[in-house]
């Protein structure tokens, strides 16, 4: 069976401080507990943000700011690519989004667009079945002026990697390192092969 992540359509708002919820775990492949830290014990959840006027083109997929959170389906299809189906759901909260440079980051390596960036997410398996996630090669980069592109690296911040297979009710927090051509635009998440085409979600990055 082949993994897909399928875009849904179901913000949540919850004025209320954000707690990590979860099954112990390993920060291995199979699943993390959760690991509270001061992002996530601030994090206020407000409204989904609209798409950003910048982009060149609607985006589809739930839009999700810093402080909002959206949840997103996780299915798949038989061997033959075909009838696809939901088996569990992924809750995905937008913690902090920072520029940063490389001597910040603590690399000797340019970025290949312009500009790195952090970006702090929360990630929970709030279905019934287990949930694998890979966000390399997925995180897709656009503004007014440039095309959509790959915005993934090998940086890293260090803390627990949200790549991973996450049991119900498994959540982690972590940082991915983005390089993109400016401040601003959106980030999208696409799932492997995602048969609709679609992001899964869609990150509004502020513009400083």
């Amino acid at each position: 069976m082949r993994a897909y992540i399928r875009r849904a359509v179901v913000p949540a708002v919850v004025l209320s401080v954000v707690l990590l919820t979860g099954c112990g775990g390993s920060d291995s492949d199979e699943g993390a507990a959760p690991e509270k830290s001061a992002a996530a014990e601030t994090a206020v959840d407000e409204p989904a943000q609209e798409p950003s006027e910048e982009a060149h083109t609607p985006i589809p997929g739930p839009n999700v700011g810093i402080g909002s959170r959206v949840t997103f389906s996780v299915g798949e299809t038989g061997e033959d690519g075909e009838d696809y189906k939901v088996t569990t759901k992924m809750d995905v909260r937008v913690l902090d989004v920072k520029y940063m440079t490389p001597a910040e980051l603590d690399t000797t390596n340019e970025p290949e667009h312009g500009q790195y960036l952090t970006l702090t997410l929360m990630l929970e398996n709030v279905g019934d079945a287990p949930a694998k996630i890979t966000t390399y090669g997925m995180m897709k980069w656009q503004d007014a002026d440039h095309a959509e592109q790959d915005a993934t690296t090998l940086e890293s911040v260090g803390g627990p990697a949200l790549d991973r297979t996450y049991a119900p009710g498994q959540s982690v927090i972590g940082a991915l390192v983005l390089d993109v051509a400016a401040k601003g635009g959106t980030v999208s998440y696409y799932g492997t092969n995602d048969p609709s085409g679609e992001p899964a979600f869609v990150v509004n990055l502020p513009s400083e």
